[in-house]
């Protein structure tokens, strides 16, 4: 392997580790679900573009009939009146009002099932779009799920991870030790200071103790009188 394709498998690897590391399945979900939105928005804007060309050329077809019926009626009463050349002018504007409406009536067969079939995509679309809405917040809540779990695991594994008992036993005696060492400099302070010393012979100069005395009292009870 040359060392460029070396360093391209790295990049790469750099790149999907990147990809892998910043990816949110739950913000992804809402993200397809936005994007829907805006197909979904763009098909209703062309289907109300849609259905206005076909409001239009109803209007102008209706138009056109009327005409054709006018004429028709107009030349009727033109002959009726011995007017032949009237009623051949108005049979000719009939003849061009229904030529002109029945162009408008074939190009109205041609959109009117083109907006029932983009009614029918959107509402499919819509359909799909609040299905994947639902599916998008059941993700969503898996996913906060498993982030509490992953935490909770980790921090069980931490302390899982520890002897807690050996901890305290250390702590306990860490104070015993300073607790030891505290009473031990004490006692040299008071060897020091001749404080024992002192205790010592100042015991010497007591009398004697209750429990001497006591001794002393049974001894002499005990004693017959002379």
């Amino acid at each position: 392997m040359s060392l460029f394709d070396s360093i391209t498998r790295t990049v790469k690897g750099l790149l999907n580790d990147a990809a892998d590391s910043v990816q949110d399945p739950s913000r992804d979900a809402r993200q397809i679900v936005r994007e829907l939105d805006e197909s979904i928005a763009k098909a209703e804007n062309s289907l109300i573009e849609i259905q206005a060309q076909v409001a239009t050329q109803q209007s102008k077809r209706d138009v056109a009939a009327d005409k054709a019926k006018k004429y028709e009626d107009g030349a009727k009463r033109a002959l009726q009146s011995g007017d032949e050349a009237l009623a051949r002018e108005a049979l000719g504007a009939q003849s061009t009002a229904e030529a002109e409406r029945d162009a408008l009536a074939k190009e109205l067969a041609t959109l009117e099932p083109s907006v029932e079939q983009l009614k029918t995509q959107i509402d499919d679309m819509r359909q799909r779009r609040n299905d994947l809405n639902a599916r998008s917040n059941i993700l969503q809540a898996k996913q906060q799920i498993a982030e509490a779990k992953d935490t909770a695991a980790t921090a069980l594994g931490g302390i899982g991870g520890k002897n807690l008992a050996e901890d305290f036993q250390k702590l306990e005696d860490k104070v015993a030790l300073s607790t030891a060492r505290s009473d031990a400099r004490l006692n040299s302070a008071d060897v020091k200071s001749g404080k024992a010393l002192d205790d010592r012979l100042a015991d010497l100069n007591r009398g004697p103790s209750i429990d001497d005395r006591l001794a002393a009292l049974k001894k002499q009870l005990d004693t017959p009188a002379q």
